[in-house]
């Protein structure tokens, strides 16, 4: 293959890297063709990272800082990026520029904003709908996580259909390596059942649900501590304090919010269940990571997480906490069923791999660039 000049992006890794930022850093670490010429470009001061530094990186501040979505993707990146030049350009995060001549492969993670628009503030979700569907139908290709996006996006813009390819992500790359569960255990005071749940709060991931789920089991196995991971971004937001009072479960909820890796690796290494409760996912990258990380995952039956973990969770109805308590409890109970669902766990995870994500990745943008050409 010749090596490509790509345009990247890169915005997702400014700030706290968390679902988008945590899949492109994945990617540019094992990129493997270590020729290709990969341009960043960023909304202001470029992060402190050593991946930035590696040879065939170059990294460009295109704009001030602080602009807005569209100002940015319709202004400060393309007239920065017309200056290199570009064979292909990659947006891993929903849109891309669309005053770019350059061919351009998006990644769609999901379409929440079509389908869960109540998450959103409406003049967002609109802005988020017109600028998603700008983006898909200007890109020469669009990456869907799993079959379900393929299918989803297939159905909301049926133009567009031919151009969707698959590309599963892997599963924890980025994170330290495991420590040792009893030193875990013992940096976080768990002694303990201990439950988690790890990513970013919209409604639709059934934090609400989940606590109740957690009240029902403590009338069973009272000791059990719930950690919840994640940025509270749900809209209407709820008091999520307010709401562990209510249920009287001071004590037994730690409230998280952004954690460190090495703070993540921990609560993976102590956990002994993990619970992901979505109505609604393109993907579902933490279960996946509980899974590499030796946990056992309790998670909603519904798309695409439902598809993506049958056979490797225990799947339920999110919308039924009596449900999600009797699975826990089932686990925390039963040393041989816990077992054989970190065993499947584990083997789902190995299925997925960044390398190969990378390499699947960079066949596409090499193909977009070269029927362009």
């Amino acid at each position: 293959m010749r090596p490509l000049s790509i345009g990247i992006d890169a915005r997702e890794l400014q700030g706290h890297a968390t679902g988008v930022g945590r899949y492109l850093r994945s990617l540019l670490r094992v990129w493997p063709i270590p020729e290709d010429r990969l341009v960043l470009y960023f909304d202001g001061p470029v992060p402190e990272d050593p991946l930035l530094r590696r040879p065939g990186v170059l990294v460009r501040e295109a704009g001030p800082g602080g602009s807005s979505g569209v100002a940015w993707q319709l202004g400060h990146l393309p007239r920065c990026a017309r200056r290199d030049p570009l064979d292909v350009f990659f947006a891993p995060a929903y849109t891309c520029p669309l005053g770019l001549a350059v061919p351009r492969v998006t990644a769609v993670h999901d379409l929440s904003y079509f389908s869960w628009p109540r998450d959103f503030r409406a003049r967002e979700a609109l802005r988020r709908r017109v600028t998603v569907r700008a983006s898909v139908r200007a890109s020469a290709a669009i990456v869907a996580l799993a079959e379900f996006g393929r299918r989803e996006l297939a159905e909301r813009f049926p133009a567009q259909a031919h151009r969707v390819r698959v590309v599963p992500p892997g599963a924890d790359d980025d994170l330290p390596p495991p420590p040792a569960r009893e030193a875990a255990r013992a940096r976080l005071g768990a002694r303990s059942p201990l439950l988690i749940s790890v990513g970013s709060i919209f409604n639709r991931r059934r934090v609400p649900e989940l606590l109740q789920a957690l009240c029902l089991l403590r009338k069973r196995v009272p000791t059990a501590r719930l950690e919840l991971i994640g940025e509270n971004r749900t809209w209407p937001r709820l008091d999520l304090p307010a709401l562990v009072r209510e249920l009287g479960l001071d004590g037994h909820v730690r409230l998280r919010g952004f954690v460190s890796e090495a703070e993540l690796a921990d609560l993976y290494a102590a956990a002994d269940v993990a619970v992901f409760l979505s109505a609604y996912e393109g993907f579902g990258l933490p279960a996946l990571e509980a899974m590499a990380r030796g946990v056992p995952v309790v998670a909603s039956r519904a798309p695409a997480m439902g598809e993506v973990l049958a056979g490797a969770a225990c799947l339920v109805d999110p919308e039924r906490p009596h449900e999600v308590a009797d699975a826990v409890a089932e686990l925390l109970g039963d040393a041989g069923a816990c077992a054989a669902l970190r065993a499947a766990g584990s083997a789902r995870a190995a299925e997925h791999s960044w390398t190969r994500s990378a390499r699947s990745l960079r066949e596409l943008l090499a193909e977009v660039a070269e029927v362009t050409t």
